[in-house]
């Protein structure tokens, strides 16, 4: 689709323009050899590349190129550019319309299934909506209970972290035994020896 005195571009600029346009036949392919002539001063680096671009949706085709690597060394006036294979419009302009056919089908569908189970589907909202009034009603009057197992769980939180941190600075604590329990083993340790010794006479 390119044309002859068709814009050069580099990077959005205008720097030359399509000279001639040849058909080449090389290795049993068809290949298209454009020459551009460009602007003095325009420098292009080994690796660039060519591409066919609209300018608009369906405006004239121009060439595009790329500026190449900066670490590599400029091209010499005559030197091959290689170009990228332009997208066919065509192909594309197809796959558009069998994606819109596709949407077209899938949407139809979907308005059928709506339409085949609107009752089902406001029972279902129905429902929801019942259970959303049920919930918010419980919550309503239980807030007082929920506010206070709040606290508790709070509490109990709290006196938990307490409790942990008092064991990691007083372990011995867990090999502690209250007053009350000591006196009671020792009456323990008694009333055996008591019954030891009647039972031995």
């Amino acid at each position: 689709g390119v044309s002859l005195n068709a814009p050069v571009m580099l990077n959005g600029l205008e720097v030359g323009k399509v000279e001639n346009i040849a058909i080449i036949e090389e290795n049993a392919q068809t290949q298209l050899e454009l020459t551009a002539w460009l602007k003095d001063g325009v420098k292009l680096r080994e690796g660039t590349t060519a591409y066919v671009k609209n300018m608009g949706f369906l405006g004239e085709k121009y060439v595009g190129l790329t500026a190449g690597d900066k670490s590599e060394k400029y091209l010499p006036a005559g030197a091959v550019i290689t170009g990228r294979e332009p997208p066919d419009l065509d192909a594309l302009l197809a796959d558009g319309q069998d994606i819109a056919k596709n949407v077209k089908a899938i949407t139809a569908n979907l308005n059928e299934r709506l339409d085949k189970n609107t009752e089902a589907i406001d029972r279902i909202f129905a429902n929801m909506d019942s259970i959303t009034t049920n919930f918010n009603e419980r919550l309503t009057k239980n807030e007082h209970k929920i506010d206070n197992f709040l606290a508790h769980l709070e509490s109990s939180s709290i006196n938990l972290d307490q409790f942990t941190y008092d064991l990691k600075e007083n372990p011995w604590k867990l090999l502690y035994r209250p007053k009350e329990v000591r006196e009671r083993h020792v009456q323990m340790m008694k009333d055996q020896e008591s019954a030891g010794g009647s039972g031995g006479h």
